[in-house]
């Protein structure tokens, strides 16, 4: 009877397997067909609800969509720029005030801690026992300030040993990642092939292995190991909050651990679910203390305040610079360098000219402290027009019958003087730098003769002979222009023969002192256009036109002699040969 029912069960199956294949298709490609058709409509109904019922359940939604909605965002930065702005523009504002805020708040607080660990007493006996300890001062510092950390976690694939991610605190722990994965991985095969199995028939591993610094908590899974360095006296918890890491990792990676061959590129969107293994507890003591960061505020206010000092003296220092400047203005100084040395010093370096104002003193006119100057000068001579008047000033003041008065845009000297001193004051002005015009400064000056003429020294007559010995030289020079084919005299030539006509008179008064006879002979001259005798009798009216302007400007007509010399034929002279020239005659005068 048995045997006849159990025939009876395994037809009756044999019966329904096909009647599901006929109503589903083999491997029930129907049923899949017909659910695929109306897949979006049957998800669609529940995706959210599924979504927050398995965040509910493991928290595993927010850890695999994270990464997704951190590609997207770099994909809509990266192409779509301009939108992506257009979208953050209005919110931009608020959150930089509130992200420079957070950020000065966590600076200060940062720089608090790190003042009283490293520059208080509880700091400097910290550093000390850990010294004596031998054990870094950062592993102090946090043994002291935390119950527990976990300072790095590895994720590390199991059969080839290699480093597929890992997160820490401090990246300097990141950075010998890879020498930490190769080691835990030795030792782990070493006490795999050293001990026997265990009662499962499972190979030994490591589940915590301790060294001075961490203790290393390892879980295994399938085809994945997660390890984390915890300082401190490690709960349970940790344990088990690795435990469902490893679990996660492996649904959520399961094909890519499978098909591991060495990239580990496909996990690095498990930040995440490792940095969720990062957790720390503060000490009781600690977390009751919040102390004031006064010590950082004192630091910020002291750097403020020297910004601030050394902002208001580089203003001032380049305040200063810019009146300095304008000491190329002055006369007689020439402005070589100036630059500013630090905040404290100004270098100038200028050329003056001993008539000019004294630097120290332009500088205390001009509100500048000559404390803050390094100043270099050298002399040199300037023939600015203000300087030269300067010098013809200091020479004045040393004769006491002397005045300078003002002259047709310059200066002159009036006064009496004797022969001696006369000499002396030509003298002095002959050796001054950029003084050309000595007769026209010195012509109004009157010599006084002694009560004899023959007591004029020879000394005194040598120095009026060498003075008329000039003035003839300056007339001789003198040349008086004309057009062409005229005797009518220019502006220019009218205001030369002024010139000329105070130049003998003033040779006439010297020439009486000395009982020297003077007369002026005045020749005319044309070019060779025009017949020859047309041309002498022009040269003839010339120098008569010259000489009548002379002697109506007071020089005697019988100190005057006009004559007409014709013609100069002087092709390199061109029109040049149109004019009028003067000659002095000195004749020794008889004596009554």
């Amino acid at each position: 009877m048995s045997s006849q029912g159990s025939n009876n069960e395994h037809e009756q199956e044999l019966q329904l397997h096909a009647l599901r294949q006929i109503m589903f298709g083999k491997n029930n490609q129907h049923l899949c067909d017909a659910l695929r058709k109306n897949a979006k409509e049957i998800v669609s109904d529940v995706f959210s609800e599924a979504l927050k019922d398995r965040q509910d359940k493991d928290g595993s939604v927010k850890k695999v969509m994270a990464p997704l909605v951190d590609k997207s965002v770099e994909y809509s930065v990266t192409n779509r720029k301009e939108q992506f702005v257009g979208y953050l523009y209005p919110i931009v504002g608020s959150v930089v005030r509130k992200s420079v805020t957070a950020f000065l708040s966590e600076f200060i607080e940062r720089t608090n801690q790190l003042l009283e660990n490293s520059l208080t007493i509880k700091g400097i006996t910290w550093r000390i026992r850990a010294r004596q300890a031998g054990v870094p001062y950062a592993n102090y510092v946090a043994s002291q300030t935390f119950n527990y950390r976990v300072e790095q976690v590895f994720l590390i694939h199991r059969e080839t040993g290699l480093l597929l991610r890992n997160v820490s605190y401090n990246q300097q722990y990141s950075e010998d990642a890879d020498l930490m994965s190769s080691m835990l991985t030795a030792i782990n095969d070493f006490v795999s092939d050293s001990f026997k199995p265990n009662i499962d028939g499972l190979e030994q591993t490591l589940s915590i292995v301790k060294t001075d610094d961490f203790t290393l908590v390892l879980k295994a899974g399938p085809s994945a190991v997660l390890v984390a360095a915890v300082t401190g006296n490690m709960p349970q918890k940790i344990a088990d909050q690795l435990q469902l890491t490893i679990e996660e990792l492996h649904s959520l990676y399961e094909k890519q651990l499978l098909e591991f061959e060495g990239d580990a590129a496909p996990f690095a969107d498990c930040d995440q679910q490792l940095t969720d293994c990062l957790v720390s507890e503060l000490k009781e003591t600690v977390k009751q203390k919040k102390s004031k960061p006064w010590m950082a505020w004192s630091i910020l206010l002291f750097i403020t305040f020297g910004l601030s000092y050394y902002a208001y003296k580089l203003w001032l220092v380049q305040d200063y610079v810019q009146r300095i400047q304008a000491i190329n203005k002055q006369p007689g100084v020439m402005l070589v360098q100036l630059e500013r040395n630090g905040i404290q010093q100004i270098k100038l370096d200028v050329l003056r000219d001993p008539s000019a104002t004294p630097i120290n003193q332009w500088l205390s006119e001009h509100n500048v402290p000559e404390k803050i100057i390094s100043l270099t000068e050298k002399s040199y001579l300037s023939l600015e027009p203000q300087i030269v008047q300067e010098r013809v000033n200091a020479v004045a003041a040393q004769f006491a019958g002397i005045t300078v008065v003002e002259k047709d845009e310059s200066i002159g000297l009036i006064g009496k003087l004797n022969p001696k001193q006369f000499n002396e004051l030509n003298l002095a002005l002959s050796k001054l730098p950029g003084l050309t015009n000595i007769q026209n400064i010195i012509e109004d000056v009157e010599i006084v003769e002694a009560s004899r003429p023959e007591q004029v020294s020879i000394d005194n007559s040598a120095g009026i002979n060498a003075l008329i010995q000039l003035k003839i030289g300056q007339i001789n020079s003198t040349a008086i222009e004309f057009t062409i084919d005229s005797i009518e005299l220019s502006p220019q030539a009218q205001e030369k023969l002024s010139a000329v006509t105070a130049q003998a008179k003033s040779l006439l008064r010297l020439a009486s002192k000395v009982r020297l006879d003077v007369n002026f002979l005045l020749m005319g001259a044309s070019d060779s256009k025009g017949s020859q005798s047309y041309n002498e009798m022009l040269s003839v009216k010339r120098a008569q036109a010259v000489k009548d302007v002379i002697q109506n400007n007071g020089i005697p007509a019988d100190k005057l002699n006009a004559i007409g010399i014709g013609v100069i034929d002087l092709p390199a002279a061109g029109n040049g040969t149109r004019k009028v020239l003067f000659n002095v005659i000195t004749t020794q005068a008889s004596q009554q």
